[in-house]
């Protein structure tokens, strides 16, 4: 049984509003929408409260002068990956971790103001986290695209254009 919740349509269709711009008014959305204002309030608390979005500002690196990006990726001693992955993200450098399966244990994007910095995290940061055997660096030379919104909840298949 699946405990994910339900988005009804009332939600998505707020939701719709709120991916383009988390500011957008709740007034403006339940004019809209034709609902009452502590409707829309109300939904969005809900589906704050169980997880389902959040409603935060994201910061582009490029525009701060951040222009290294890496990713990195770890591979792990041992069976289980989780005290690399605790003092990887407590590194203020590094943006995502995550555990994977395939050709590495680990995947890190870490964010440098300069290539000197990237440097020191791979040659001094890195090698002083136990557990991690080796790493292999890719660095972004453009950003195609980027995005904080995933789409294929606006659609029944999970947006991968599958159906059971």
């Amino acid at each position: 049984m699946n405990d994910s919740p339900m988005l009804k349509q009332l939600d998505t269709a707020i939701l719709s509003y709120l991916k383009n711009d988390g500011r957008t008014p709740f007034t403006f959305i339940a004019q809209e929408l034709g609902v009452a204002e502590g409707t829309v309030r109300k939904r969005v608390a809900r589906l704050v409260e169980e997880g389902v979005i959040e409603i935060k500002a994201v910061v582009d690196p490029f525009r701060l002068g951040m222009n290294f990006v890496a990713i990195i990726g770890l591979d792990v001693e041992g069976d289980s990956p989780d005290s690399v992955v605790a003092q990887l993200t407590g590194a203020p450098q590094v943006r995502y971790v995550a555990v994977c399966a395939g050709a590495h244990d680990v995947m890190v994007e870490a964010v440098f103001g300069s290539n000197d910095e990237l440097y020191k995290f791979l040659t001094q940061t890195l090698r002083q986290i136990p557990g991690i055997r080796s790493s292999e660096t890719s660095l972004v030379l453009k950003v195609c695209k980027e995005s904080s919104s995933w789409n294929g909840w606006l659609s029944q298949d999970g947006g991968d254009g599958c159906r059971d």
